[in-house]
């Protein structure tokens, strides 16, 4: 009997295609943990107290002004920087002289921006004003949230638009109550 493939196995094409697939795996799962390993979890809040803490005080913080009624309408001058922050205080005892202001990127926390604003003058109407500054007013989709330390805080997502309106994550816009966490992520 005589054989006819005489080559070596190293000559052949179909080993080298077998050996190239678990050999790539294993590139890629190095090559992803040396990324992981060279940047930050930006996307998680860190907090000294924990993230389950952090995250218990913002919902606190909601609800509160949700109960309170709060509204706020920010005005964003994309040509000064100037932010002006007019809050509907409705069951607020007290008004605080300072509020926080943050956009946060979805992705980058390297293009998070935060501002404090300080008490101004009432607008006609009476409502509370705070006014603040951008240096420059951030380009891109941002979540916004306008906050007095962890007493209350109002979100909203901002896409460089002039006007915002930031009502209560369990208030609609229409006044009707929805859930704090929903059922689906469809309701974010």
């Amino acid at each position: 009997m005589k054989r006819e493939d005489t080559t070596p196995w190293y000559r052949q094409f179909w080993p080298w295609f077998i050996i190239a697939l678990p050999a790539s795996a294993v590139v890629g799962g190095l090559t992803t943990l040396w990324i992981s390993m060279q940047t930050t979890d930006s996307l998680v809040l860190q907090s000294d107290d924990g993230v389950r803490n952090a995250s218990d005080r913002r919902i606190a913080a909601e609800r509160f002004a949700s109960a309170a009624g709060l509204v706020a309408l920010l005005d964003i001058d994309r040509d000064t920087g100037t932010v002006s922050a007019v809050i509907r205080s409705g069951g607020l005892d007290s008004l605080p002289t300072t509020l926080e202001f943050e956009l946060s990127h979805p992705a980058f926390a390297d293009r998070d921006r935060a501002i404090t604003l300080t008490k101004a003058i009432p607008d006609a109407e009476g409502n509370p004003v705070w006014v603040g500054h951008f240096a420059s007013v951030p380009e891109g989709r941002f979540y916004a949230v306008l906050r007095s330390g962890d007493t209350w805080r109002l979100p909203a997502e901002w896409q460089g638009e002039a006007s915002l309106t930031l009502y209560p994550r369990g208030n609609d816009r229409n006044g009707s109550l929805r859930p704090l966490c929903p059922a689906s992520p469809a309701g974010l």
